[in-house]
């Protein structure tokens, strides 16, 4: 999802992937988690950043899909997706706890090194520029931010991955294994973002946008970016399922957090759908299954 678009872009800055957990089943204890995550999509924002969009019904008409431009190559024949499976790493997860916003920074710098390390090659072989990207976290709104974003527990921003490490400490206190869970997903999603960044997609995708006058269009660039993001965490996990998650306690929360998003300004995809794309690229540890820009409307709602 772009957020602060337009302005952004002009500076070179592209802005993605607000997302949050529905962390109903953890934060029994506190009723406000699940209606503070409900809240937390940018979708609105987005869509303040395109021009001339106008209002239209809660599902694309004919019309509507008729009326998009053609997507560019960049977008449907993308290198990336001939590079092949992802290399394992044989990296295992970080044995940080989340109990403090120091733990929350250590356990994902140390996987983000894993995630270079698995990409880097991959990047490079479907010829681009490869680039590590930084790592910001804190607590609540990160100050050093471009983007006015603070309602999500992670976004990606220009070069820069931002995680707000709330969701993490009030989730340890409910549900352990779904937490841990969370902040590697977290992670690989905004990675996912990155290697769009690298790839030219982030920018191809936010050109397509551009001109489009139906929100329902803009929603649904949004979903294909979003779900491709789900696809290629899926894709950086599958690759180490033999070393990262080591029991299938450990496969089981992963499998139950991914099936447990919400999207109600429908930028990110259905529940549904953001499961299916995550545990494809699970299963495959390849970027190919990850062409959401091809996929029918369907598994892209």
């Amino acid at each position: 999802m772009i957020a602060g678009g337009a302005a952004l872009l002009a500076f070179g800055i592209i802005a993605v992937g607000a997302i949050s957990w529905d962390r109903h089943q953890l934060a029994q204890a506190d009723p406000q988690a699940s209606a503070a995550a409900a809240e937390a999509s940018e979708a609105a924002k987005a869509r303040a950043a395109l021009p001339s969009t106008t209002p239209s019904s809660a599902d694309p008409t004919a019309d509507d899909v008729a009326a998009a431009p053609p997507q560019p190559a960049q977008l449907t024949k993308n290198p990336l997706y001939r590079v092949g499976k992802l290399p394992a790493t044989g990296c295992t997860q970080p044995e940080q706890e989340p109990t403090s916003v120091a733990n929350v920074r250590a356990f994902q710098t140390e996987l983000l090194g894993c995630l270079n390390r698995a990409w880097a090659p991959v990047i490079r072989k479907a010829g681009f520029t490869f680039k590590p990207p930084k790592l910001v976290v804190v607590k609540g709104k990160s100050p050093s931010s471009p983007c006015d974003t603070d309602d999500s527990d992670a976004y990606y921003c220009g070069d820069t991955i931002y995680v707000d490490a709330t969701a993490f400490l009030d989730g340890w206190r409910y549900n352990q294994g779904e937490t841990l869970a969370y902040l590697t997903f977290l992670l690989d999603h905004e990675y996912g973002h990155h290697i769009q960044a690298l790839t030219g997609i982030l920018r191809a995708e936010y050109q397509w946008q551009l001109p489009l006058s139906g929100v329902d269009l803009s929603l649904q660039g949004s979903r294909r970016i979003e779900l491709q993001a789900n696809c290629l965490s899926g894709v950086s996990l599958g690759a180490d399922q033999d070393t990262y998650l080591l029991g299938n306690q450990d496969l089981t929360d992963w499998q139950a957090l991914v099936r447990n998003f919400i999207d109600p300004k429908r930028d990110h995809g259905s529940t549904e759908n953001a499961a299916n794309w995550s545990l494809t690229g699970y299963d495959t540890a390849n970027p190919k299954a990850c062409n959401t820009f091809t996929a029918p409307t369907p598994l892209v709602a």
